[in-house]
């Protein structure tokens, strides 16, 4: 019942987006996954993929499984280890398979990404108010596949998802989990502000306070979210 009273039909994408600015500042977790597709590409020609997955052990994709993926989705999976190491190598051995597929064929339309859409302004679960209107919903791993090689999210890529939802803050998991730098943290940030990296939140701020001064209350809020409160003691 309550899926019938919220369904809208999903329309199909019409503009050309860019992945930083779609995946900043809340969806750090598509970068890892980027980094995990840069390992896949690394990897030894004809290594297992029990190899592999013993390779990626201890890789950021791992914090990434481990505190988004099972802490929301799976959290009774935490209390064992052997079914979060299972559950892991079939999540590393599904990624493999993703890149490979991707290289052989390119992106598949036919499995479009889906982006939410948000009537109005919202707030974050991490408590940041978010004007924005589209967002990432599935596809995470197919979306670090264009981010790593630079392409856009075209419109037969995507389609989009008019229902209500909430705007998950990913980022604010993982810095502190993975206990990201400054640089890092800043340069991400920068790709929903500006057209270029910033390499510290210093330079973050003067930047957007030159580019979009009217945005430096955003910038404020999402580093007391992310950052300030999260990573500093």
């Amino acid at each position: 019942m309550r899926r019938a009273a919220t369904w809208r039909p999903k329309q199909d994408g019409t503009e050309s987006l860019d992945v930083g600015r779609l995946i900043s500042p809340f969806r750090y977790d598509v970068v890892v996954r980027a980094q995990l597709f840069d390992a896949v590409a690394d990897r030894p020609e004809g290594g297992s993929i029990e190899d592999f997955v013993a390779s990626v052990a201890g890789h950021p994709y791992a914090v990434w499984f481990r505190e988004v993926e099972l802490r929301r989705f799976f959290p009774w999976m935490l209390d064992d280890r052997r079914e979060v190491a299972a559950a892991y190598a079939a999540r590393v051995a599904r990624a493999v398979a993703t890149f490979e597929s991707f290289q052989r064929r390119g992106f598949d339309t036919g499995k479009p990404i889906m982006l939410r859409c948000l009537a109005h302004p919202t707030t974050s679960d991490s408590g940041v108010l978010v004007r924005r209107a589209l967002h990432l919903g599935d596809g995470g791993h197919r979306l670090a596949l264009l981010y790593r090689s630079g392409s856009r999210l075209e419109p037969s890529m995507h389609r989009i998802d008019p229902r209500p939802s909430k705007v998950i803050d990913n980022t604010a998991i993982l810095a502190p989990a993975l206990g990201l730098r400054e640089e890092d943290y800043a340069a991400f940030l920068s790709l929903g502000f500006l057209d270029e990296r910033a390499s510290s939140l210093d330079a973050l701020w003067v930047a957007v306070e030159q580019t979009c001064p009217d945005r430096l209350g955003e910038l404020e809020a999402l580093v007391a979210a992310q950052w300030l409160d999260r990573v500093q003691p």
